[in-house]
């Protein structure tokens, strides 16, 4: 009896830690202010993109019902290949990546057959790719990062994988989809609602490499949905790049922002915007 009332003492303090560990709540310091004037100018000078690729956004008055900022997108070759989900340019003539200030980049797109929920974004001129995560690495438990522009805002996640599932779509003639699960633990500080503007950005793991597409977030169950790594490979295609392996950060919980940040500045993760006019 005592050995029995021993055992269940044991895992109870097991299953305490482990609930504790995975509602530990690792909050991002607040995103840096907008650039000024001065760096704008800057910009295009020192952007990877094409210099005529470059365009001026519309500004003043109005703009609120001229540009909608949807979603995020990723570098996957230099040559200026980008993934990004379907979602976030529905219904968009021009489509355009922001490269900051009122500057943006547009992009043609390119279909990934096979793969209706997410599209190739192509532009004139690209940045240096994140490489991606080998799919036999996931484990349940394991963090992740997913930089972006939640709420279209510069902003992050984290959050620990559950396990896989299959994510239903709410419209006509869209396939469902087998994802991932993750339990978010943790966001920028002071955003709040919902962070679905993340979509199409990169999940990544503490080594920067890719595991996954960002695809959903429901903050009442407090869950980022993401495509499998086996999605992720047959978009990205990596025997035709070599990514720099060695370059790359390590990421923790106390860093995340500062290297998303850098992410971003550096042009590997961009907003998706859409220009209507």
């Amino acid at each position: 009896m005592k050995l029995d009332w021993l055992l269940y003492g044991v895992a109870l303090a097991v299953g305490t830690m482990v609930t504790v560990n995975w509602r530990d709540r690792s909050m991002a310091p607040p995103a840096p202010p907008p650039p000024s004037a001065s760096e704008i100018s800057l910009l295009a000078s020192f952007s990877p993109f094409a210099q005529g690729s470059i365009i001026s956004l519309p500004s003043g008055q109005g703009v609120a019902t001229q540009i909608d900022y949807t979603g995020t997108a990723f570098s996957v070759s230099q040559s200026g290949e980008w993934i990004i989900a379907r979602d976030s340019i529905r219904n968009c003539a021009y489509p355009f990546l922001n490269i900051g200030g009122n500057l943006g980049v547009p992009f043609k797109i390119r279909k990934a057959a096979g793969h209706e929920n997410y599209e190739i974004a192509v532009t004139s001129g690209g940045t240096r790719p994140l490489p991606l995560a080998d799919p036999a690495a996931l484990k349940v438990g394991q963090r992740a990062f997913m930089p972006g522009f939640p709420r279209g805002e510069v902003g992050e996640a984290t959050a620990r994988f559950i396990g896989r599932t299959t994510l239903s779509k709410s419209k006509r003639f869209e396939a469902n989809e087998s994802v991932l699960a993750w339990a978010e633990s943790g966001h920028t500080h002071e955003l709040k609602g919902s962070l679905n503007q993340l979509i199409g950005g990169p999940a990544v793991n503490t080594s920067s490499q890719v595991i996954g597409i960002t695809l959903r977030h429901n903050p009442r169950r407090g869950r980022i949905y993401t495509s499998t790594p086996e999605t992720l490979h047959a978009l990205a295609n990596p025997p035709s790049r070599r990514p720099d392996y060695d370059r790359e950060e390590v990421i923790t919980r106390r860093n995340y922002g500062t290297v998303s940040d850098s992410f971003r500045r550096e042009y590997r993760v961009a907003q998706v915007g859409c220009l209507r006019t």
